[in-house]
């Protein structure tokens, strides 16, 4: 989706095919690079570094458009092809190169974090990116003047309502800043209710079973699936902990093998030789192999779901709702087995209640042998539990396990980190789902923040190193920082917070935004004027910012919420970063411009025709 999306905005910005075709053709090279890399580098992909496909196609394919854009321009003025290309490669290239190790410096900064699954994404990513830069200056411009169709009438580089638009911020420099310094100064008070969601629940698809069982058992109040674990020595100790664990605000209870040793050891000996009394003469047959008779059934069904609107009738009048939702939920899956077993077919719904009848028999037959051949001597040892319930709590090393459940949601942050606290005041090694969700969440987060820490600082020293001048980096970095600001305000208003999965935009959108400053201010250098809509590069910089929105957007088309946040705010982002650009940093360079300010000489290159 993501590379069929790429190439029909490449084709309809350019309005021609076949050069848009090298150049996915150069793109797909450098793809089989990068999947190559990743196979001798590290062999897997996880749930991370799978993302990094639709997002170097986007990405690669700036490569390609900034070029081609370049060389038309230069065609369209009458330049062979050979200078053109010259040219395009030369002082466009420039650009390109620049561009591409501060985009794969955003990715590669992500091999400084000490999470390991943010690690191979940033080296798979950065890596790719300058893989899929080699096919782009060295095959793709080999294409471009091999081609046999080459000619001077290159359509026209631009489109006249795109110039003239330019011209209302080139021509009022002054108005368009405080137009764009009010809504980034109200965006910006906005962004100050920008949130991070922890929970990880809210990333996952919403249709997926374990989720929806999740949810049951939280709102139902009943013990989570999920439970903190403390590890001890000995029994004593056990009883000990669990005491101290059950006194907590946020546990609700504690399991483990010290509920088998309580209360009167000889009262429970008699249970257990009653119930046996009683079970010895029980004999369940499980010889049913024959089919369900649906007939009959269906009137035994039909029977029971008149007996259950009667009793709802009844507890209705004596105002016990409780029961009276249980049988409407009973007589419901009543009502919906019937509808199954008219409607479906009959010798295979009769196959399938026949097994699950003779699993539910067996089941019951082994439960009454295990209660008959219960031991009802004591005191009670650890192997005397049974073996499915001994290895819950019972280490091969002989260390006992206690299983702490959390009274409150522990999906939710706040609670996490109460039950995680007071688990951890009892014993500081406590471990368990809760605590691992916990640490993992702060590494992730922490992780991507220094990633963006990093990514800001080298991204500094190349543009440093390309212009020569701090000036010229801040220029560059000014419609990031403005796009962030702008796109913290959209995230607020259609309320999405920051979660574990979209907060890679903030390396990303660094190296991806300054990439449109570099090129309208290596333009700049080169002709002294901050008109760029008119010219190749306004082109290619919108076209370019449309692709990566392709690619990253196609991540929305997944059902995983987190990955579908990450696509839509990465897309909205670098969106926000290019109309900064395209608006911003053209209106400030014009005030420059005016006041005498002018960008450190880069060696352009400028051939005869």
């Amino acid at each position: 989706v993501s590379i069929i999306l790429v190439a029909l905005i490449f084709i309809y910005q350019f309005n021609e095919l076949w050069r848009p075709i090298k150049a996915v053709f150069a793109l797909f090279i450098g793809l089989c690079y990068t999947l190559g890399f990743a196979t001798l580098t590290f062999g897997q992909l996880n749930l991370l570094t799978i993302t990094f496909l639709p997002m170097l196609i986007g990405l690669g394919i700036d490569f390609g458009i900034h070029l081609i854009s370049r060389f038309e321009e230069e065609l369209s003025k009458g330049t062979t092809p050979q200078n053109a290309i010259k040219i395009a490669m030369v002082n466009t290239g420039m650009g390109i190169f620049t561009g591409c190790l501060t985009t794969a410096a955003a990715f590669l900064a992500m091999g400084f974090t000490n999470f390991k699954g943010i690690q191979e994404m940033g080296v798979i990513s950065g890596c790719g990116l300058i893989l899929c830069l080699i096919p782009m200056i060295t095959v793709l411009p080999a294409l471009l003047i091999t081609s046999k169709n080459i000619t001077n009438n290159t359509t026209c580089f631009y489109r006249n309502n795109e110039h003239s638009l330019e011209k209302i911020w080139i021509n009022h420099p002054y108005a368009t800043l405080g137009i764009a310094a009010c809504f980034t100064f109200i965006a910006f008070s906005q962004m100050l209710y920008l949130r991070f969601d922890y929970n990880l629940l809210k990333m996952q698809s919403k249709g997926l079973p374990a989720v929806q069982t999740e949810y049951k058992l939280i709102n139902a109040g009943s013990n989570s699936i999920i439970f903190g674990v403390v590890l001890t020595d000995s029994l004593d100790q056990a009883k000990k902990l669990q005491k101290q664990l059950e006194a907590l605000d946020s546990v609700a209870s504690v399991k483990s093998m010290a509920i088998f040793y309580e209360g009167d050891q000889y009262q429970k000996a008699k249970i257990i030789n009653d119930i046996r009394s009683l079970l010895r003469d029980i004999n369940i047959s499980s010889s049913i192999d024959s089919d369900v008779n649906l007939s009959e059934l269906d009137r035994t069904l039909w029977s029971l779901q008149g007996y259950l609107g009667l009793s709802i009738e009844e507890t209705a009048k004596e105002g016990l709702n409780d029961i009276k939702s249980q049988l409407e939920s009973l007589r419901n899956a009543v009502i919906k087995l019937r509808q199954a077993i008219l409607l479906g077919d009959k010798d295979l719904i009769s196959k399938k209640l026949a097994a699950y009848q003779k699993a539910l028999i067996l089941d019951i037959k082994h439960t009454f042998e295990a209660l008959k051949n219960q031991d009802s001597s004591f005191p009670v040892q650890p192997e005397d539990i049974p073996p499915a319930i001994r290895n819950r709590f019972v280490g091969r090393t002989g260390k006992l396990l206690l299983q702490v459940y959390p009274k409150h949601d522990v999906w939710q942050r706040t609670n996490q980190a109460i039950f995680v606290s007071d688990i951890r005041s009892v014993d500081p090694n406590a471990t368990g789902t809760p605590v691992q969700l916990y640490e993992y969440t702060n590494l992730l987060k922490n992780s991507y923040i220094e990633a963006a820490w990093y990514s800001l600082a080298i991204i500094v020293i190349v543009s440093l190193v390309h212009f020569r001048s701090l000036i010229s980096v801040i220029l560059a970095l000014l419609p990031v920082a403005v796009g962030m600001i702008w796109l913290g305000c959209f995230m607020v208003i259609l309320d999405i917070p920051f979660n574990l999965a979209n907060i890679m935009v903030l390396p990303l959108s660094i190296g991806i935004g300054v990439t449109s400053g570099i090129h309208i201010l290596n333009r700049f250098a080169e002709e002294k004027n901050p008109s760029i809509l008119s010219k190749s590069t306004g082109k290619a910089v919108i076209a370019s910012g449309l692709t990566t929105v392709a690619g990253f957007g196609s991540l929305m088309l997944g059902k995983h919420q987190g990955i579908f946040s990450l696509g839509f705010v990465t897309a909205v982002g670098t969106m926000t970063c290019m109309i900064a650009a395209l608006t911003v940093l053209p209106a400030v360079l014009k005030i420059l411009l005016h006041k005498g300010w002018h960008i450190k000489e880069v060696n352009f290159l400028t051939l005869n025709k």
